[in-house]
């Protein structure tokens, strides 16, 4: 039942790509967030494409041919539907005759930038980019990011892709860009993916417990008793709070990014006794 559930998972991602570089990178991205030792060599090897070719597609240097487009379906159980799109994308990609027309499986663009939304709040190393982005010393380099920020060099370039799709990093010839003035409405993302973020963040909190010195962080937590009534109240103080944190510490040479992390939420269990 597992393994049926994760191609079906393949199955509806292929689906919200437009590339066949898109839907390789992404499906390499979900496998090395499930077991980080997961690397490329161990992706092309199931797949059934050498090393190099893989790591050339995934840089953008090459183009998925249809009889490796094939390989690829197969070896990742796709079933004909699928299939027949990942054809579709490698000969879109390659410009060739489009023999083969991808039917109703083409996801609509207000389909993909939601499928966009979800990926990037879901991954801390989107934005994480964005606030390494004012950091003194900054290069849009991949490798220069993943060294930063302790990730795999297409897990980066995965996320620049991302960001540029949703508007949020600008590319004129090549030369990268973060727009301010763009913004990411939060009632278009799903609620599982601000859920995903959250829990990737406190994971890397308590990372940092073991592994971050005194005077790189600061994790403290208070408990106290609360008229529930009050709980709304509480949480535009907390939101006020991070406001005036962001303000007053905008300025002077940044060299590191930070997360700060606030969880409120209710100790106590069971119904309550009113008298």
């Amino acid at each position: 039942m597992a393994k049926r559930r994760s191609r079906a998972h393949i199955g509806i991602m292929l689906l919200r790509t437009n590339s066949p570089k898109q839907f390789l990178s992404e499906e390499l991205a979900k496998r090395q967030k499930a077991n980080p030792r997961y690397s490329l060599r161990a992706f092309a090897r199931h797949v059934g494409l050498s090393p190099g070719e893989l790591s050339e597609l995934l840089n953008g240097k090459r183009k998925l041919s249809v009889k490796s487009a094939v390989r690829v379906a197969k070896a990742l159980s796709l079933n004909s539907t699928e299939s027949k799109h990942l054809l579709y994308l490698a000969q879109l990609d390659r410009g060739d005759g489009l023999d083969i027309l991808p039917g109703e499986t083409a996801a609509k663009t207000r389909e993909e930038v939601s499928a966009d939304l979800f990926e990037l709040v879901s991954d801390w190393v989107c934005f994480a980019v964005l606030n390494l982005g004012d950091c003194a010393g900054f290069s849009w380099k991949p490798s220069f990011i993943a060294k930063r920020l302790g990730v795999t060099v297409q897990h980066v370039q995965l996320a620049l892709d991302r960001l540029e799709r949703v508007g949020l990093v600008k590319n004129n010839a090549g030369k990268r860009s973060i727009d301010r003035e763009q913004v990411i409405a939060t009632g278009n993302v799903p609620s599982e993916a601000i859920r995903t973020y959250h829990k990737t963040m406190l994971a890397k909190a308590a990372d940092a417990l073991d592994f971050q010195k005194l005077n790189e962080r600061e994790i403290s937590g208070i408990g106290f008793a609360v008229d529930p009534k009050n709980i709304e109240s509480l949480k535009k103080d907390i939101s006020e709070f991070q406001e005036h944190l962001m303000e007053k510490y905008q300025n002077g040479k940044k060299t590191e990014v930070y997360q700060l992390e606030i969880a409120l939420f209710r100790l106590t269990e069971g119904a309550r006794h009113e008298t």
